[in-house]
């Protein structure tokens, strides 16, 4: 192997850090930080709940069990002096599982515990309005739900039901019925055994990658990426798995107890109009959840790549954003198979951006910053922007509201918008 592809290996090492094994020592602990305040006119509530899927066998555990989802819902309420929520939903586990994925001290991010939200636990959900628009969103492979709390609570803030399906076993925790913290880590504190092959198939991601994008047109783009589709195996089952997994969520929204937060707000949903996206992984999962089901009117991808799935042949007929950082080699990489499917598609890049700055780990700061995988914009800064593509985007889809942003008139100079069409 030359140095270059091993260089290019362990960037994508890195850059996997909410998708994969990361192989590297960290130490100390990152300061607490504060949550941006929400920018819309609601006050919050959030609360959890539990779905079981009888009709299918949890794979990633030890197969005697049916596969279990938990959800976390944030939603307009009708106040904010109710319990607040804490920031690590999961408990310190979750986080002490992630450092465990980076090699550091199990107590690497403890601090972040102190973090305080904007939400309140079980709080009744606000009256008006009395139909609330739902988002449906998937965290990154082997991330933190937790980690995407800023952007969540900023779209409850607006009006909409969010709610964040925690993949069991593939995720840094998630707490099933039985009070019991799972993650992607077994009893031996490694990796559980479907994770690492899913992970290795990725290898070969960041040059293939650099190929598609330097390729001259799109029928070149399309074969090079189908080459690489055909390898994803164990990745396609896993993706499988996560978009039953939203369809599992949706399904039993009628079966939620009228007496809990979880039934009220579910009485509330407006399914008509549906929201669908996540990052990494998750925004993946929005893209071919988008392709299997047509509750999805929209669908958002923050920074997944490439678009793996069905999608490269079937089309979706819906409005689809692919929002793309600044990562070398990365941008445009799945316009061939979006501008032929979605309907229309826009494109977002995001200058001096970093794979995890759509996420609050951009906040996390302290090991990660230390080695360079955080973009260049401040954390602030890079909550504020991915805060306004994504609400302006399910504006515009969802209610009929012309995004400043889409429509180039947009205040952002590091957003570049385009409109990519397939080629006749």
């Amino acid at each position: 192997m030359n140095r270059s592809s091993r260089g290019a290996r362990r960037r994508n090492a890195f850059a996997a850090v909410v998708c994969g094994a990361l192989v590297v020592t960290l130490s100390g602990e990152p300061a607490p930080f504060e949550l941006p305040a929400p920018t819309g006119p609601h006050p919050i509530g959030t609360t959890t709940w539990r779905v079981t899927d009888p009709s299918r066998t949890e794979t990633l555990a030890d197969g005697s069990s049916h596969r279990e989802v938990e959800v976390l819902a944030w939603y307009p309420a009708t106040t904010d002096r109710a319990r607040p929520a804490p920031y690590l939903r999961e408990g310190l586990g979750e986080v002490q599982g992630f450092a465990a994925l980076l090699r550091g001290a199990q107590d690497a991010f403890d601090r972040l515990a102190d973090v305080r939200t904007h939400a309140s636990v079980d709080a009744a959900p606000a009256s008006r309005p009395a139909r609330l628009p739902v988002l449906v969103f998937s965290h990154g492979f082997g991330s933190l739900a937790t980690a995407y709390t800023a952007l969540l609570e900023d779209l409850a803030s607006h009006g909409y039901a969010v709610l964040s399906i925690v993949h069991p076993y593939e995720v840094a925790g998630a707490t099933l019925s039985d009070g019991r913290v799972v993650s992607f880590l077994g009893a031996d504190n490694r990796p559980r055994a479907p994770y690492l092959p899913i992970v290795g198939e990725w290898g070969r991601e960041d040059e293939t990658m650099a190929e598609v994008t330097r390729a001259g047109g799109e029928d070149e783009q399309r074969r090079l990426l189908r080459d690489y589709l055909a390898g994803l195996r164990n990745t396609d089952v896993a993706l499988r798995r996560w978009v039953d997994d939203t369809r599992l969520v949706l399904d039993r929204l009628s079966t939620l107890p009228r007496e809990t937060t979880a039934g009220q707000l579910a009485a509330r949903l407006d399914l008509t109009r549906l929201g669908v996206f996540g990052h990494s992984m998750g925004g993946v999962t929005a893209g071919q959840f988008c392709v299997d089901d047509r509750r999805c009117r929209a669908g958002l991808n923050l920074d997944g790549i490439p678009q793996y799935g069905t999608m490269i042949d079937r089309p979706i007929g819906r409005p689809f954003l692919m929002v793309y950082s600044a990562r070398p080699g990365r941008i445009g990489a799945s316009d061939a198979i979006y501008q032929r499917a979605a309907s229309p598609y826009y494109r977002v890049d995001v200058r001096d951006t970093r794979h995890l700055d759509f996420s609050d780990m951009i906040f996390w700061g302290g090991p990660l910053r230390d080695r360079g995988i955080l973009g260049a914009l401040s954390a602030d800064r890079a909550t504020a922007v991915t805060r306004t593509i994504v609400r302006e985007y399910f504006d515009q889809a969802l209610a009929g509201t012309r995004s400043p942003l889409l429509r180039g008139a947009s205040t952002l100079p590091e957003v570049t918008v385009h409109r990519p069409t397939a080629s006749r």
